[in-house]
């Protein structure tokens, strides 16, 4: 299985490579990377030269590629894993804009433990959109309230982080039932775009 999310901006993009036998095999749930060797992998630019995903020294299964994506650009996904070629393609969502709320830095109601937060943002491409907090969740809407958790120790500042998730991306990662966008093997070529803020909670 391949899993791997481009998220727009990042210098770095990760692929995650691994055998998996199903949930409902008789031999139980298992994980294993697969060998380095066998992962011959790249991401095709725009421009149609390719940027080599190469092992990650000291964490078996991960791989890294040294190219920044940039929003509304579409990526393609080549090569061979364990001899079986696969490939699929995405389309980076546009940037992520967070009209709502609109500070970089928001302060909840003190007396809250599950606080809402209104929001309003939107990203040209985005099928869904994960926010990630003490507690992660998803949403299609471009408009409406997020539920936070109050974090311990009481009095704490943490990130709010949004990534507004590409169709392959949002069908994969959102959903109880995976669907592979790649071609050969079962997995993931995803793309996101991401945005912040950060919340106070007195």
């Amino acid at each position: 299985m391949i899993q791997a999310l481009l998220v727009a901006q990042d210098s770095l993009q990760t692929a995650w490579v691994e055998w998996r036998i199903p949930a409902d095999s008789a031999f139980g749930v298992e994980v294993r990377p697969v060998a380095p060797a066998l992962v011959q992998l790249s991401i095709v630019l725009p421009d149609g030269s390719s940027v080599p995903f190469t092992p990650v020294s000291g964490v078996p299964g991960r791989f890294d590629a040294a190219v920044t994506v940039t929003p509304g650009s579409r990526y393609d996904l080549a090569g061979t894993v364990a001899g079986v070629a696969v490939s699929s393609a995405t389309t980076v969502p546009g940037p992520l804009d967070i009209r709502i709320p609109a500070r970089d830095t928001v302060t909840v109601d003190s007396s809250c433990i599950v606080c809402d937060l209104p929001y309003r943002w939107f990203a040209a491409g985005g099928a869904q959109y994960l926010y990630m907090q003490a507690a992660n969740g998803t949403t299609g809407d471009t408009i409406g309230v997020v539920r936070l958790i109050r974090p311990f120790p009481a009095s704490d500042t943490v990130p709010l982080t949004v990534l507004a998730l590409e169709a392959h991306a949002a069908a994969f990662l959102t959903v109880e039932t995976p669907q592979s966008s790649v071609r050969g093997v079962f997995g993931l070529f995803g793309a996101a775009s991401r945005a912040q803020r950060w919340i106070i909670f007195p």
